[in-house]
């Protein structure tokens, strides 16, 4: 039997992971779970584990920070890393320290939850029949099947299908337009996409109700990705302008906005749910439904896309700027921030001057 512990900040994401994963199918079973990489060290003295699921973004230590001290102190543990981006320089890192699988939050509602863990099983009885550095290169290999670059010629278009019906780009800007930057990168006619579109704006327009018809029905003089991004303008304003807050997409898009309004300042999941009528509970499960991901994650996208804007524009010090996106910790900002982009923000700073770095 392998023994998992689970390692993220956020306990809904915690029990949720615990709840829904098919893990005695699998052969293992959770024997406990931990709210940052300090508890797991604590932990892991006292118990024995042989896997361990880690969330990248945390505080006090973050995945990264934890994977190189675990690993240090216990060589035989194997990690499998939560994440919210797909940057594959960031990844490798993770498996360089000895991870052997990374599921994407962004996707994890999306792939079945038997096949993650047969593969993360699979991996594991293949590593014990090999060695270590060979075992690494090989999952290597698949993380570099799995992630692509904003610079790739290929992209997989089931992923771009799934993220089209799945409307989180409805909520999520940087989800949005992360997704019409591929699309229009692999498909800018919509030749293979086209029906895909259709489906998702079909699904968009009974969620909300804005009707989304006219474009399907009549003949357009701008491009897809332009009419869509007005459409979801469009959207956004019919929420904006709406006083029906029992509507949970509204509510949602409500939500998002007041986030970006308010993303230098203190941020709580227990609060943002009460000012929008909600339960916590019921709020973290809309929100990560809707959205894509959790409400903690989405508060890091924010402030380091904030951040980015910032660096690029200004040449204030990474501790101001730190403090300007609602960080006192100048040291956890940068971790966030290396966790989100692959790079520390001095690093990006010197790369944009450079004009060497994707935006």
């Amino acid at each position: 039997m392998i023994r998992v512990l689970i390692v993220d900040d956020d306990k809904l994401a915690r029990k949720g992971l615990i709840s829904i994963m098919p893990w005695s199918v699998n052969d293992m079973k959770v024997v406990g779970e931990a709210a940052n990489g300090a508890k797991a060290l604590e932990f892991l003295r006292e118990n024995d584990v042989d896997l361990l699921f880690v969330d990248l973004s945390m505080p006090v230590l973050s995945g990264i920070e934890f994977m190189q001290k675990a690993r240090k102190i216990y060589p035989d543990v194997r990690f499998v890393v939560l994440t919210f981006h797909e940057e594959f320089e960031y990844v490798q890192t993770a498996i360089r320290l000895g991870a052997i699988d990374y599921i994407s939050k962004v996707r994890l509602e999306m792939e079945n939850f038997g096949t993650i863990l047969s593969r993360i099983h699979n991996l594991i009885v293949g590593d014990s029949a090999q060695s270590s550095g060979t075992a690494q290169e090989s999952t290597l290999r698949t993380a570099e099947s799995q992630v692509e670059s904003l610079d790739a010629s290929v992209v997989d278009m089931k992923s771009l299908e799934s993220d089209w019906l799945a409307l989180y780009w409805l909520f999520n800007e940087a989800a949005f337009e992360r997704l019409c930057l591929l699309t229009e990168r692999v498909d800018p006619l919509l030749s293979r996409l086209g029906g895909v579109i259709v489906r998702a704006l079909s699904r968009a327009e009974a969620a909300t109700g804005v009707e989304a018809t006219t474009w399907l029905k009549s003949e357009q003089t701008q491009s897809a990705l332009d009419w869509i991004r007005d459409y979801r303008n469009t959207i956004i304003e019919v929420a904006v302008r709406s006083n029906d807050l029992s509507q949970t997409w509204i509510r949602m898009i409500r939500t998002v906005i007041y986030i970006r309004e308010q993303i230098t300042t203190p941020l709580h999941a227990k609060g943002t749910a009460e000012r929008f009528g909600m339960s916590r509970s019921y709020f973290s499960e809309c929100f990560h439904k809707m959205v894509g991901c959790t409400f903690n994650d989405y508060i890091r996208q924010e402030r380091t896309l904030m951040a980015k804007k910032l660096l690029r524009q200004e040449k204030g010090t990474v501790a101001s700027i730190a403090r300007a996106v609602g960080y006192g910790d100048v040291r956890y900002f940068s971790n966030v921030f290396h966790e989100q982009t692959g790079k520390l923000p001095s690093e990006y700073r010197v790369e944009c001057a450079a004009g060497t770095t994707v935006l």
